[in-house]
């Protein structure tokens, strides 16, 4: 056990874990006796796997149907691990496999009913405020099956047990997919760890969007957050139906409903599903008449590092997240069941029990069990050159969900025109006898947060804008206030340019239309405190990484001393002392902050106008336009008059100071890089 300091100081690190929030406004989190919570008595479930890790579904059997569909892309991964015809009574959490009408005279292979169990227990937690979400927990048995005396409906979608007088209700939608990955209650994780991989495996071969056909199936997604004081958001349901085409695709629910909610659909307390896969868990075999608690551990072999995850933005671990999830990245490609001796037999076994444990992303690299489900390197690492500028996975996903977006929402075009024209109505910009559509004004979004990280002075920014510019206004964009998925499309997709701080708030610049333009404010930090990753402009950030080599034009911009609402009139000698006085308010990701309305008016002039009127501006003409506090991660121009490319202009490495004593500026100008650049017409 840990001594007080330690842990106090460990927990005091791990305070920046990030709320990503969307559609509901966020609370302070709950304090804890960390000290006794980290100890020996921690009552929080632990993920402890035990057994041998399963290696997926038999590649020869993939070509089976037993599911009903002509691609059961969850297949191609171990992380994903399916069961079909199983029934769920909700009040006792009592789970049953049904054998399912007909199958035995029309002579289907027998479907998919092995015993499992699905452990509540998160694969990492946050100091002491998490805690694990244990109303979420399956155990099934294979012996569990309601068979020949089921008396079934005449349409075939419920039946009643001869035993049982409840009715048992099969669900109409045939495919149900719960997902779940590390720290996917926040929106930036989830787009990182769980959607660009959900795309590839239902991409399957065909890795751009327009050669991955829209899927046309129906599908109920589900979203697993292990976290019981962590919930489902709207960002995460509006995501999802980015993933169907279908307008009749039900919306996606958070998994906790299904042992805690209602049905939906009114009827009674049973439920049944024909097909039921959970993505992003590891599993681990072992015999089915032994309980999991009651095994050794599972051989080292067949393990990676279960502790290791590491954040794709906004985490919070030690003194740099983006550097642990490299490293975190980089080990997961040692695979050491390849290294040290041969995996266990793939498919699934009935005499065999599999345990779920919550992992850190739905997908594998290539050489892990033998998987091709790319972690994309797209943008990361710092790594530069024409093999990451060809790199096209976050465009890719990109365009798929924008195609999606328009046939899952068919009236997204008329809602956007008359959001549009509201905002303009409301700005004074129009009058009621407005009868355009709108394209001639440019509409910039600055954001706004409830909870923290607020924008002291924004109204006094959108007042300076709205006075400088023709045919331009800025508008305010908060998605704690939105009440629906498809408003917070809307207040997206009918922006021309959005502009916020380094933080959840950008994530949903994925949903601004194409070409349009994002400005990453990248908060001051000094080298006596953590968040160094957040102001990096010698490559993308972990939230730009979203945006690399895709359409958006993304800029960064570094924030300074002034930004800080804090210890105001202090000497520059005794900063250090004052800051620390209030260190959790001086956090990055906890202050609320200030920006020279210079710098956006700069950005809006010299750069989103300037791109508007001229479509693409030549390169030259953009590396001089802005000053050195900008960078410029992601951007589209034109270089000898050829055709337009994208091109990153980062500046050179930050240099530390030896005396870590002294605040050190990180991101004060420095000399450009040479440009890289790659060319998409």
């Amino acid at each position: 056990t840990p001594n007080a300091a330690a842990v106090t100081a460990a927990v005091v690190r791990n305070a920046a874990r990030e709320e990503q929030g969307t559609g509901d406004e966020e609370e302070e989190p709950q304090q804890y006796n960390t000290v006794k919570l980290l100890s020996d008595d921690d009552p929080r479930p632990r993920r402890n796997p035990k057994g041998e890790l399963w290696t997926g579904h038999d590649p020869a059997a993939e070509e089976d149907d037993h599911a009903g569909s002509s691609n059961s892309w969850w297949r191609k991964t171990r992380m994903c691990f399916e069961v079909e015809s199983i029934c769920h009574r909700r009040a006792e959490n009592e789970w049953f496999y049904y054998t399912p009408r007909g199958s035995k005279e029309e002579g289907r292979p027998p479907p998919l009913q092995p015993t499992m169990e699905l452990k509540s227990a998160p694969d990492k937690y946050d100091g002491g405020r998490d805690k694990g979400d244990k109303r979420i927990s399956i155990k099934v048995s294979s012996n569990a099956v309601a068979g020949s005396d089921l008396r079934f409906g005449a349409d075939g979608k419920s039946f009643v047990a001869a035993q049982s007088k409840d009715e048992c209700r099969i669900s109409p939608v045939k495919q149900h997919i719960v997902v779940q990955s590390l720290f996917n209650d926040m929106i930036g994780e989830f787009y990182t760890r769980t959607l660009l991989r959900l795309f590839k495996l239902m991409a399957g071969d065909a890795v751009t969007a327009a050669a991955a056909k829209t899927r046309e199936e129906i599908v109920q997604f589900y979203v697993h957050v292990a976290y019981r004081n962590k919930k489902m958001l709207d960002g995460h349901k509006l995501l999802l139906s980015g993933m169907q085409s279908s307008p009749d695709a039900p919306e996606a629910r958070s998994f906790v409903d299904l042992f805690t909610e209602p049905a939906e659909d009114g009827g009674g307390d049973c439920h049944c599903y024909e097909t039921m896969v959970f993505c992003g868990y590891d599993t681990f075999t072992h015999d089915a008449d032994i309980l999991s608690e009651d095994l050794e551990p599972a051989a080292p072999i067949n393990l990676r590092n279960p502790a290791g995850s590491g954040t794709d933005d906004n985490g919070g671990d030690d003194d740099d997240n983006q550097a642990e999830s490299d490293r975190n990245d980089d080990d997961e490609e040692k695979s050491s069941a390849e290294e040290d001796g041969e995996l266990p037999v793939t498919g699934v076994d009935p005499t065999l029990k599999y345990t779920l444990w919550s992992a850190t992303k739905v997908g594998e690299d290539k050489g892990k069990s033998g998987e091709n489900i790319v972690q994309s390197k797209c943008g990361r690492d710092g790594k530069t050159g024409p093999e990451m500028n060809k790199c096209t996975d976050w465009h890719d996903l990109r365009d798929f969900l924008a195609s999606n977006f328009f046939k899952h929402y068919p009236t997204l075009e008329r809602d956007l025109v008359k959001h549009r024209r509201k905002r303009l109505l409301d700005a004074g910009a129009i009058d009621e006898g407005y009868d355009g559509d709108t394209a001639e004004w440019t509409i910039v979004g600055l954001t706004q947060r409830s909870y923290r990280r607020a924008w002291l002075n924004l109204q006094g920014i959108i007042d300076k804008c709205n006075e400088s510019f023709e045919n331009t206004i800025c508008v305010e964009v908060n998605v704690e206030k939105t009440k629906s998925p498809l408003e917070q499309l809307v207040l997206h997709r009918s922006l021309d340019a959005l502009a916020g701080v380094h933080g959840a708030q950008l994530t949903q610049a994925v949903l601004l239309p194409p070409n349009a333009h994002v400005l990453e404010m990248l908060p001051w930090v000094t080298d006596y405190i953590r968040g160094k990753w957040v102001q990096t402009t010698h490559t993308t950030t972990p939230l730009g990484v979203i945006f690399h080599n895709t359409d958006l034009n993304h800029l960064g911009y570094s924030l300074d001393r002034d930004s800080v609402p804090l210890c105001k009139g202090v000497e520059e000698a005794e900063l250090q002392v004052c800051f620390m006085k209030s260190r959790k308010k001086f956090l990055w990701e906890s202050r609320d902050f200030n920006v020279d309305p210079r710098a956006v008016l700069d950005y809006i002039g010299k750069f989103v106008l300037r791109n508007t009127q001229q479509k693409t501006q030549p390169c030259e003409e953009m590396e001089v336009s802005l000053g050195d506090r900008f960078v410029l991660y992601n951007v589209h121009c034109t270089r000898d008059g050829n055709k337009v490319g994208v091109n990153h202009f980062y500046h050179d490495k930050p240099r530390r100071a030896s005396n870590k004593g002294k605040a050190v500026k990180l991101n004060e100008p420095r000399v450009k890089l040479k440009k890289q650049s790659s060319r998409r017409n």
